[in-house]
């Protein structure tokens, strides 16, 4: 994610932060310092994460979001930042060679909405979830709607099996009461210069 939201930052003040796909909880930390957070809740289905998040004072919800709960296959990639509900694809593979390997395991699923059932008020949310987006908004649209800002990553090519592009979750965040504020970071194909995903910055509409 982008390391300069200071625009942002200077604009809202939200007391609370949602961190889906928290990993180490290293950004979560950086939103909740520069936005000056009070409470954060993070998402993070890896055990091996668990305490670095606990020690860091968040509140750990150690699930995977979806738009159901149950039980999913999770696959843990030997690139932390890739692992995933999804199985990662040939494009990135060839992109990115450190991502090739992944370990399969089960995992608890919850919705965002049964997680918060008493949706905060002018929240900031941030989604890196590789791949999984759409379904963890649909199955949070009460939380979602109610955010100030979402911060979050979208494909515009499948890295992962299955999942939306960003016309597709761009439209469920219009839906919800969003505008698209801009692309914080984008990448692309080393050798077509085509873009790959990007992250982007999303706010209530006035």
């Amino acid at each position: 994610m982008a390391d300069n939201l200071s625009w942002l930052a200077k604009r809202y003040r939200p007391k609370v932060l949602i961190d889906i796909g928290a990993n180490d909880g290293a950004y979560g930390l950086y939103l909740k310092k520069l936005f000056g957070v009070m409470e954060v809740h993070v998402f993070e289905p890896q055990p091996k994460h668990r305490e670095s998040l606990i020690s860091k004072g968040f509140i750990v919800h150690s699930v995977a979001l979806a738009d159901k709960a149950g039980e999913a296959s999770f696959y843990t990639n030997t690139y932390d930042s890739a692992s995933s509900l999804l199985p990662i694809t040939d494009i990135c593979r060839t992109e990115y060679p450190k991502t090739a390997d992944s370990q399969l395991s089960m995992v608890q699923t919850a919705r965002l909405d049964d997680e918060l059932p008493v949706p905060p008020q002018d929240s900031l949310i941030k989604i890196d979830a590789q791949g999984y987006e759409l379904p963890i908004i649909q199955g949070g649209r009460q939380v979602v709607s109610r955010a100030l800002i979402v911060l979050i990553e979208m494909s515009f090519q499948r890295l992962y099996e299955g999942q939306s592009l960003f016309n597709d979750v761009h439209s469920e965040l219009d839906a919800l009461g969003f505008e698209l504020a801009g692309f914080l970071k984008q990448y692309a194909q080393e050798s077509t210069g085509q873009p790959l995903f990007a992250h982007c910055a999303y706010i209530r509409r006035i």
